[in-house]
């Protein structure tokens, strides 16, 4: 009878076991029950926000009651990304690398699952949000309207202020303290990002061609400044009163930034300079009532000549090469006045406009460094170097064109 009593207990317990557990019993001994292998448990996920165009890695979070380490891992139902690096574990930590489809922003999510010891956990969610990395949801980017300054250009975005190098590097998308390159100098190309952020010294030392590479590792429709969208900010900044030093367009001259000359400009103790709380000079204000800062000095920047063809494109390398020229004098048939002069024609660098440089290289910089004096202004233009050349006051400026 007793062992009849020890049998239903055995009998009891195995129904009241799950499947994934077994029953080892040893006669006249302590009853052990063992568990069998049992699934990683993941969980739900809400990651910092990503920005359009830019790859989100993930660590999924997942535990395992054995302690086994996950070998792989699967996403599905994936909405308005793309799998852009496959998910895969290695040493127990799994990832992956998620886009946002082309040109968009707001909420994302994907399901995942991780596989450890041959058993496959519970099927979790993650979700977040794509912001814009530079268009009119934030104040580090200018929105120019359609026709700006009569070119007849389509609306796009600048940025504020001049490119600054950014390395993400703890990989979670978000610009954190510390991962702003703080002088712009010897920056690995590749490694960082251009971003428009008012903190510490512009990326420079970099060249047209990497500048325009740069630009446009952002995401799609991220490209270097062209020449015609320069152009139509100059002459926007052109016709507001309130960037003339006499307060009137036309009086005075136009404000020329940290250009070493105090006339139209100023002479920052720091070169270059950088954040906003500084000389009022270092900004202009556009029709529509926002600013854009450096445009005039501090470092001269790349320009792309030609807006329609990806990498940088040369402008003229036939203008007579005559020395500093007064933009009213310029005489050059491969040059359009719309492609370098103001919409009056008229002023020249006694108005703080800049002045014109030729030259065989047809490397576009436009806004001229803080050594530059009186040669400096917005539609200062120089085409002398190579795309290859860089130098400690050459930085840029990329735009977004929706």
């Amino acid at each position: 009878m007793r062992e009849i009593y020890q049998l239903m207990a055995i009998l009891a317990l195995v129904l009241s076991t799950s499947c994934n557990s077994y029953i080892n019993v040893e006669y006249n001994k302590t009853l052990f029950i063992n568990k069998l292998n049992s699934p990683p448990i993941s969980t739900d996920l809400t990651p910092n926000i990503g920005y359009r165009g830019v790859e989100h890695k993930i660590i999924l979070s997942y535990s395992d009651p054995d302690s086994d380490q996950a070998i792989s891992c699967d996403i599905s139902s994936l909405s308005n990304l793309i799998e852009t690096t496959a998910c895969s574990c290695i040493s127990g930590v799994c990832s992956v690398g998620v886009t946002g489809i082309t040109g968009y922003t707001g909420n994302v999510s994907f399901s995942y699952t991780v596989t450890a010891n041959s058993e496959t956990s519970n099927q979790s969610n993650v979700s977040f949000t794509l912001n814009d990395i530079g268009a009119s949801n934030t104040d580090e980017w200018v929105h120019i309207p359609a026709d700006a300054g009569g070119m007849g250009l389509s609306d796009f975005y600048v940025m504020k202020y001049e490119a600054k190098a950014w390395n993400d590097g703890n990989t979670n998308s978000t610009i954190d303290s510390g991962e702003i390159d703080t002088d712009g100098r010897s920056v690995a190309i590749g490694t960082h990002k251009p971003v428009s952020v008012p903190e510490n010294q512009p990326w420079r030392e970099i060249n047209a061609n990497n500048s325009a590479t740069e630009c446009e590792s952002i995401g799609s429709n991220y490209h270097l400044i062209s020449n015609s969208e320069w152009i139509a900010i100059a002459r926007d900044i052109e016709n507001v009163d309130s960037n003339w030093t006499g307060g009137v367009t036309g009086a005075g001259c136009l404000f020329r930034g940290n250009s070493a000359e105090t006339t139209c400009g100023y002479d920052s103790v720091t070169d270059p300079d950088s954040g906003t709380g500084r000389n009022p000079r270092a900004k202009h204000l556009l029709s529509n009532g926002q600013e854009i800062f450096d445009f005039s000095g501090n470092v001269a920047e790349w320009t792309d000549w030609d807006s329609t063809t990806v990498g940088f494109q040369l402008g003229p390398t036939t203008c007579p090469l005559i020395g500093y020229e007064e933009l009213p004098d310029v005489n050059c048939v491969a040059l359009a006045s719309a492609e370098y002069d103001t919409a009056n024609g008229t002023y020249d660098s006694t108005q703080g406009v800049g002045s014109f440089f030729a030259g065989s290289g047809g490397a576009a910089l436009r806004g001229h460094s803080w050594i530059s004096s009186t040669r400096a202004g917005i539609f200062s233009l120089g085409l002398s170097d190579s795309p290859t050349y860089s130098s400690n006051g050459t930085g840029f400026r990329c735009v977004y064109r929706p």
